[in-house]
């Protein structure tokens, strides 16, 4: 894959992450207003769990990559 689509793959699995979480933790929180500190806390634990599933593929873009271009210098 070039590197574009590695960003773009890298963006998506961090979108879906973050939706995912979002959902899980703190969506039924939105019925009920009480609750609106709990449902902030959940946003945070989303963007971290987005921001790190981001970084986690964008790190293996990039070792991916520089094993190719190992195996080219090599041949």
């Amino acid at each position: 894959m070039d590197k574009q689509r590695d960003h773009e793959v890298a963006l998506w699995a961090g979108v879906a992450a973050f939706f995912g979480s979002l959902a899980t933790i703190g969506a039924v929180e939105l019925i009920n207003p009480a609750q609106l500190l709990k449902f902030a806390g959940s946003l945070v634990i989303a963007l971290i769990t987005g921001g790190a599933v981001y970084a986690k593929q964008r790190l293996d873009d990039a070792k991916r990559e520089q094993q190719i271009k190992e195996r080219e210098r090599q041949s």
